[in-house]
């Protein structure tokens, strides 16, 4: 049976192959969001910066004294994937957080953990961890890492582990089928609405085509969006490099979205011109 959203759970078989799980959390709030719906518009990604897929659904659902967390989804290497709430239930995920006006996004978002460990260091040519890891005898080879830097240039880190292709279509496919269903307006990065303390899912995750993807409607065309900085430079090219075609767009102003490439968008308002697209959220 395909995948599908049914009573706010996934149900069928996803493109990995796997058969979708369920293991409730204690850990979360009742209905309703905070929207005008009362169910989720956002999708917020993470990693979960653990040892195991196992490890991290034990975590996410179990109550301790204090410091409980909960996710909706966990996403494993092979596309396993454990639903710990249904998608109209608040977990607590996101913790205090901020984004284009928008606050508190446990209660605006569905909050999908992917296994993965997050930042590492390097400890030799073909040697990949953290102390905490070493200390389980956990480590990843070069061809497992991703380097580069974070786009919040506060983060230290320049490696990581890389997502496999399996967990970045699964997650695809299910933020899709969660735009289809719930009509989200907002897919971000844990990183994106908490950047003081938070550097998941990090530059190993594709984050940008994500949001490239699910800003085409069923007939291809690219949506809406709306200006989230205070003021946005528009471009006569896609690039920093390129002269600035009219004064900077202030924050809300209403654009059309014309088409990508390379993180940037063409748009139009009055006039036509580029803009680094992580500063466009879509609008339905």
């Amino acid at each position: 049976m395909p995948l599908k959203i049914a009573d706010h759970w996934l149900t069928g078989t996803n493109s990995a192959g796997k058969t979708i799980k369920k293991d409730q959390t204690p850990n979360f709030y009742k209905p309703p969001f905070n929207t005008t719906t009362g169910l989720p518009d956002a999708t917020i990604i993470h990693y979960t910066a653990m040892t195991s897929f196992s490890a991290a659904v034990k975590v996410l659902t179990t109550k301790y004294e204090s410091g409980n967390a909960s996710a909706h989804l966990v996403i494993g290497k092979a596309g396993e994937v454990t639903q710990l709430a249904p998608f109209n239930y608040r977990t607590w995920h996101a913790g205090e957080s901020f984004y284009n006006g928008r606050k508190g996004y446990n209660s605006l978002s569905v909050g999908i953990e992917i296994d993965n460990a997050g930042w590492l260091k390097k400890f030799g040519d073909n040697d990949f961890s953290r102390k905490r890891l070493k200390s389980k005898g956990i480590s990843f080879k070069k061809n497992q890492v991703f380097h580069g830097r974070h786009e919040n240039p506060k983060v230290p880190y320049e490696y990581w582990e890389e997502y496999t292709d399996d967990q970045i279509e699964v997650v695809f496919e299910i933020c899709k089928l969660l735009r289809e269903t719930y009509g989200m307006i907002e897919f971000l990065g844990h990183d994106e609405i908490a950047p003081s303390r938070k550097q998941d899912p990090g530059p190993a995750f594709p984050m940008d085509e994500l949001r490239g993807e699910l800003l085409k409607d069923r007939s291809g065309e690219v949506q809406e969006g709306i200006v989230n900085t205070n003021l946005l430079n528009i471009r006569s090219g896609a690039g920093g490099q390129y002269e600035k075609v009219a004064q900077p767009l202030p924050q809300n102003a209403q654009v059309k979205v014309l088409e990508e490439t390379d993180g940037w968008y063409k748009v139009r308002t009055e006039i036509e011109g580029w803009v680094s697209k992580k500063y466009i959220t879509p609008t339905k």
